[in-house]
């Protein structure tokens, strides 16, 4: 399907006059191999070239050096380049880049009437992938969804509509760049079981460019990049099996091979050759079956709750919301007191963002209240600039925040707004620049020369400088690499514990959302279904959904499967040391704690 030697990709920046001012040497010396009908994965950190290369495969961009040949055809030959977008569909990490349409069905067509498909056949494929992307849910008509409004759908329901136009395309080979990150984990997995389906039925390949190393597992073979060069090819059991090298590359293994390298390490299993959780269940039960019962009921989960001082706090109280006839929240009400670190998880689509954005009054519930320490920010008399001084906002994708000529003078700009002198907005850049880990030498430094990384903490940075109380965050660590999202959460850790900021995190991101958060805000189809304790909140939405596995990190649905095997384990664990910890005991093994 697509053979690839020798390819080289440079990128030539030129001044306002056309002179040469810099060469990016973004590709070097890459060759590839992508059968018809494989599942491909392509990993490597932000920078990499891994979009530049996925871009080259669409003949978005065309290589100064290397042979590119697609479905037989000559990538490089100009007239070619038609034929080789019908063959090869490609779904951006950022929906906004790709959909053009106001209306979803609109959209969905645009492709596919643009390759020639006929009216009589246009219709049937637009409806068919509004479904197979997993736009339609909760009981709606294909119909109703085909006719909504594109600015209704949160971002997530936007990157289905872009995913939707491409499968109505009917591509040879679909291209994936970074295409799940802002997904919720079951819409995440529901594509990629898709993507599955589409390569096993159909005979389509696969080709996904993803940091999210879980989704690797699924991959017939993977590609890690680094410096514009490939310098990992094989199958997953070769690439998991060298963590330190991944690390190297700014990787990391998935969470769930982690865990097996942490039990082999510590003697409670032998093979160190298993990378799935049903493999490590089915290990662990043929080394210890003495350990495993035959019945083991689950345990009940435990509701907590806290007590909150409503003159430091956020307080929603019985708020709704719509987007003209549309539903988004529905009688909702919660509340997170100063100094907590909440998260706010849901499927895509049921009110998150919307929901925050109530709290700084950038939106005015329909019915019911927000207070902010005791006022009520939709009340004429409160004064709207110093609430927005209160709290910090960082949006879906901060990097749209970003307006002014360099670093410094877009992390000045907020403070200096508000009517603070020059010398205490001066120091309140500088210091928070340092907060989120950037060098002096970044200071003056043009927005556009800036990577997906940078660009994320210069937006967090603007924020801090306006020293909020409290900090929204909505999907802060979304399509950075590995290496990029630990030093991100790490940022906010710090802002949470040393300088005692308030932080409310929208993450589709389990793992993330186990490891930091203190509590968790449960939204469903509008409504909050729980707030409590983390573990207890993620067991109890396994609970009502069985099928949910997904929405648990890796070593709560390792506990939850070795229970459910017979072994009387303690399921209520987030953390991997003490899930390991919680197995010793279960196994019999002497334990200190």
């Amino acid at each position: 399907m697509i053979k690839i030697k020798d390819l080289t990709f440079e990128y030539f920046e030129r001044d306002e006059e056309g002179y040469l001012t810099d060469m990016i040497n973004a590709i070097r010396g890459i060759n590839f191999d992508a059968k018809k009908g494989q599942f491909i994965g392509v990993v490597g950190k932000n920078g990499s070239g891994k979009s530049t290369f996925a871009k080259i495969l669409n003949r978005l961009l065309v290589p100064i050096e290397g042979t590119v040949v697609i479905g037989n055809m000559d990538a490089m030959d100009e007239a070619n380049e038609q034929d080789i977008r019908k063959k090869v569909g490609m779904v951006f990490q950022n929906p906004d880049d790709q959909i053009i349409g106001s209306v979803v069905s609109e959209d969905v067509a645009f492709g596919a009437e643009n390759i020639g498909v006929t009216q009589y056949k246009l219709w049937e494929r637009v409806f068919n992938a509004i479904q197979k992307a997993g736009l339609v849910a909760n009981g709606a008509k294909v119909k109703d969804v085909a006719d909504k409004r594109i600015n209704e759908l949160s971002g997530g329901e936007k990157q289905k509509v872009a995913l939707a136009g491409v499968l109505a395309m009917e591509p040879e080979c679909i291209v994936l760049d970074e295409a799940t990150s802002m997904l919720d984990p079951k819409s995440r997995w529901d594509i990629i079981e898709l993507m599955k389906e589409l390569k096993d039925k159909l005979g389509i390949t696969v080709i996904m460019i993803t940091h999210m190393m879980d989704e690797l597992i699924f991959c017939d073979n993977i590609y890690v990049m680094h410096q514009g060069k490939m310098v990992m090819k094989g199958r997953q059991e070769k690439i998991f099996a060298d963590p330190e090298k991944l690390r190297e590359y700014g990787l990391e293994c998935p969470e769930i091979v982690s865990i097996k390298n942490r039990m082999f390490e510590e003697g409670l299993i032998r093979d160190n050759n298993i990378i799935t959780l049903q493999g490590l269940v089915a290990r662990l039960k043929s080394e210890y079956p003495l350990a495993f019962e035959k019945e083991v009921s689950l345990p009940e989960h435990i509701k907590t709750h806290n007590k909150i001082d409503p003159t430091n706090a956020i307080l929603f109280n019985n708020v709704s919301f719509s987007y003209g006839k549309k539903k988004v929240l529905d009688n909702i009400s919660f509340s997170v007191g100063k100094g907590e670190y909440v998260a706010i998880v849901g499927p895509t689509g049921s009110g998150k963002s919307t929901m925050l954005q109530l709290i700084p009054a950038l939106l005015k519930c329909k019915k019911g209240a927000v207070y902010v320490d005791g006022l009520d920010v939709n009340d004429r008399s409160t004064d709207i600039r110093k609430l927005r001084c209160k709290i910090g906002y960082v949006f879906q994708y901060p990097e749209h925040q970003l307006f002014a000529k360099n670093v410094y003078e877009d992390v000045v700009f907020g403070p200096r707004n508000v009517g603070i002198s020059e010398v205490e907005a001066q120091k309140r850049a500088y210091e928070a620049i340092s907060l989120v880990g950037l060098s002096d030498e970044i200071y003056d430094m043009p927005i556009n020369k800036l990577s997906g990384g940078q660009k994320r903490r210069v937006a967090l940075a603007g924020v801090l400088a306006m020293k909020p109380e409290y900090l929204i965050l909505d999907e802060p660590v979304a399509g950075l690499d590995p290496e990029g999202k630990k030093e991100m959460l790490g940022i906010i850790e710090a802002l949470h514990k040393e300088v005692g900021m308030t932080i409310i995190m929208i993450s589709h991101d389990i793992e993330s959302v186990s490891r930091y958060a203190d509590r968790i805000v449960v939204l469903e189809q509008g409504q909050i279904t729980y707030t409590g304790d983390v573990a207890s909140g993620l067991y109890e939405i396994w609970q009502n959904d069985s099928q949910a596995m997904y929405n648990l990190p890796a070593i709560m649905q390792l506990l939850i499967k070795l229970r459910m095997s017979g072994l009387p384990v303690d399921c209520f664990a987030v953390d991997m040391e003490q899930g390991i910890n919680n197995i010793k005991r279960a196994l019999g093994w002497h334990y200190t704690p």
